[in-house]
């Protein structure tokens, strides 16, 4: 939680509090600590910031807090909740009517409010980060189809969703990157298919820099046209596949839908096309490394967070996922690859074997390993900056001043 930053949400549903909230001043003789929780909280929660979030404090005594609950995305209906919290420790504990139970704790020194929504005692449901002062919006997002040489089943041409970030009030043609989604876990949720995938942290990294990020989802994910199949077996109910063949022919499609993604940014007089980036997360890290070889003229750089094809629960991973990388060894210029200890997919052990395969091939980078605290799982490095933000300051420094492309 403490790595976790205050910031508006990224849901198109705004959550609302209900009309008849009447926020009461706290007592005078109320301690500070106290004090201070009173008033209106927003900001967001769950996964990529998805949820939107208000919490009204209206009333508080030294034993606890009337709380206000109410909670928005584009999954889920709105969710509102009113109950009496009580003081526990330094956090507000209150139990929902939904079962769930909210905690709140305000951080020390600045005006923000750690909450997690858990159910029952040991699973977290939600968390983020709310404040009490206006927050402002960090980039513009935009909403985009891409057009496609495909067609659905009923004739219908086939588009592909992208989100679009950018700084606020930035004017192109703008430095790129192209950022690459991962799978669904094991391949066998297709609710998880729909879920527009994008990543706020690295959104916020890049603009900060001046840089545009599109993040874009390929076929059948997201809101895209088309059918998800990106490796699975016979029977799509059972998930992704650990055949090798047909694995890699998951790969080999996913490369033809950024072929449709490149070409349409090339087209496009927003983007600086000598200072494009290509990155991604697990499948999206090995996509970006081996697209960027087989187009070695197109990018500056490869930005590989935790990447793999199909996890080392398959016995032939090791294999899938070595085929994969070594088809980006022809990239010319240095790649950065980031892992994490204790990733649930690919160990260390696994991943620095892949990398080394990469070099043996003719690949230029470096692999940087990160140690988590306990408990954390290292496939989700990409969403704390303060672990590999200095190694991507100097990467990114070095590719811009490197030869130009």
């Amino acid at each position: 939680m403490p790595e976790l930053v205050a910031s508006v949400s990224e849901s198109a549903v705004a959550a609302v509090l209900p009309t008849d909230v009447v926020i009461t001043p706290p007592d005078a003789s109320l301690p500070v600590d106290k004090a201070r929780w009173s008033g209106v909280w927003q900001g967001w929660a769950c996964q990529a910031r998805a949820c939107d979030i208000r919490v009204a404090i209206e009333s508080v005594s030294t034993s606890g807090a009337s709380v206000v609950y109410a909670g928005a995305s584009e999954q889920q209906p709105q969710l509102i909740a009113r109950a009496q919290a009580r003081f526990v420790g330094n956090e507000l504990h209150a139990q929902l009517h939904t079962g769930a139970r909210l905690v709140l704790r305000l951080r020390g020194g600045a005006d923000e409010m750690e909450m997690s929504v858990w159910r029952p005692e040991t699973q977290l449901l939600a968390a983020g980060v709310l404040s009490n002062k206006p927050l402002a919006q960090p980039y513009t997002r935009v909403v985009e189809r891409l057009p496609t040489p495909w067609m659905d089943a009923d004739g219908r041409a086939q588009t592909l969703e992208a989100v679009v970030v950018r700084p606020i009030h930035a004017t192109g043609p703008l430095p790129t990157v192209v950022f690459n989604h991962g799978s669904t876990g094991n391949g066998n949720r297709p609710d998880w298919f729909t879920v527009t995938w994008t990543s706020p942290e690295i959104a916020q990294y890049f603009t900060a820099k001046g840089w545009q990020v599109v993040f874009p989802q390929r076929r059948g994910r997201g809101k895209s046209g088309g059918v998800y199949d990106e490796g699975f077996g016979p029977s799509r109910s059972a998930g992704y596949t650990c055949q090798p063949e047909r694995s890699l022919q998951g790969l080999d499609r996913a490369i033809a839908d950024l072929d449709v993604v490149m070409a349409h940014l090339r087209q496009r007089p927003d983007v600086d096309h000598a200072h494009l980036l290509i990155g991604g997360v697990s499948r999206g890290g090995i996509l970006s490394v081996a697209y960027a070889g087989t187009r070695p003229d197109m990018f500056l750089g490869v930005v590989n967070f935790v990447g793999g094809w199909i996890g080392e629960v398959c016995k032939e991973a090791a294999l899938v996922n070595r085929t994969g990388f070594v088809r980006g060894a022809a990239m010319p210029r240095p790649t950065l690859w980031l892992y994490g200890e204790r990733d649930s997919y690919y160990s260390l052990d696994h991943s620095r074997t892949s990398f080394e395969s990469f070099l043996a091939a003719g690949g230029k980078g470096r692999m940087v390993t990160y140690t988590l605290p306990p408990g954390q799982n290292g496939h989700g490095i990409y969403g704390f900056p303060a672990l590999w933000k200095s190694e991507l300051d100097g990467y990114v420094s070095e590719i811009l001043s490197g030869p130009a492309r």
